[in-house]
């Protein structure tokens, strides 16, 4: 049986045991078909690539597929799937088993009769681990609860940490992709003068729609974006370079330094100088800015650091 042990520094913890793998498949159903009702013996991870108007069904609740999501069913529970009417159904699907449930349900809540069945998830990251672990039934099937349940679990893992590690992050659509275009539009362009309109313009949206999908996606205008990012980027060149707070001030797009010592300090509760003196660090020196919307975690500094002695 396959275990990985976790252990911190000064406690140890039991191994955790990993999924077993029964079945796993790629399929796509005609237009209008279904399945069920029917219950299963073990768990049952599938995902569905195509947004649609299949239903799944379990118990009183009806989910409508509408988009890219995984759904979990448990053992035992009693469910319907009722696909499209227009279009073929694909989904990949993994049954497995769990060999301490326990321990299981302590990890991953998510697991737990009553708990959500359907996560709307378009990550490619999740999506490629489930379509690896297909990919190994396929290709080294002797080897699928070596190196697939680890798999498995990390997958499982991650879906888990969607739902209850970051619940109202979970919960937000993704940015579209003309407030990406201008965001990074004013990354590339910070030292430049930025009118709002333009940045309606070249996203295809009127002013408005633009201003107000501004709101609604980043809780903030436009205008308040621009300063905002300008002053996110003048605080690394405080610590990334050596130049003076007015050779900052016009790095950053702003010709007027006491305008923006103004606004540095309406943003951040402090000065310029107050800001360099308190976080500066030769770490941070032959560092450069990247594009903020690159990664989902603020780049330029280290992350976790765990100390050994």
């Amino acid at each position: 049986m396959c275990t990985i042990h976790h252990t911190v520094k000064g406690t140890a913890s039991a191994p955790v045991q990993l999924p077993l793998i029964h079945i796993v498949g790629d399929i796509a159903k005609k237009a209008g078909s279904g399945l069920g009702p029917r219950t299963i013996p073990d768990y049952e991870l599938l995902y569905f690539p195509d947004a649609s108007r299949s239903i799944y069904r379990i118990g009183d609740q009806a989910y409508t597929l509408d988009e890219p999501s995984f759904v979990l069913t448990r053992p035992g529970e009693s469910h319907t799937y009722e696909y499209d009417i227009q279009q073929p159904a694909r989904h990949l699907f993994i049954h497995f088993g769990l060999p301490d449930t326990h321990q299981a349900l302590e990890l991953l809540p998510m697991l737990r009769p009553g708990e959500a069945s359907v996560i709307p998830v378009d990550d490619q990251l999740l999506v490629g681990m489930m379509k690896q672990i297909l990919y190994i039934s396929y290709a080294y099937p002797t080897r699928l609860q070596e190196r697939g349940s680890a798999m498995l679990l990390t997958l499982l893992t991650e879906l888990n940490g969607q739902l209850y590690d970051d619940p109202v992050r979970a919960q937000i659509k993704r940015l579209p992709s003309q407030i990406v275009k201008a965001l990074d539009y004013i990354d590339e362009h910070i030292e430049e003068p930025i009118a709002v309109e333009m940045l309606a313009n070249r996203s295809g949206w009127s002013h408005e729609h633009f201003s107000r999908s501004f709101m609604q996606y980043l809780g903030r205008t436009p205008r308040e974006t621009i300063i905002q990012r300008r002053i996110e980027r003048a605080c690394q060149l405080l610590l990334y370079e050596e130049w003076s707070i007015k050779e900052v001030a016009y790095h950053v797009g702003f010709a007027d330094e006491n305008y923006f010592s103004r606004l540095f300090k309406t943003v951040k509760g402090m000065t310029a100088t107050e800001y360099r003196r308190r976080y500066n660090n030769p770490v941070y020196r032959n560092l450069v800015p990247v594009k903020e919307t690159e990664t989902l975690y603020p780049a330029n500094r280290i992350l976790f650091n765990v100390h050994v002695q």
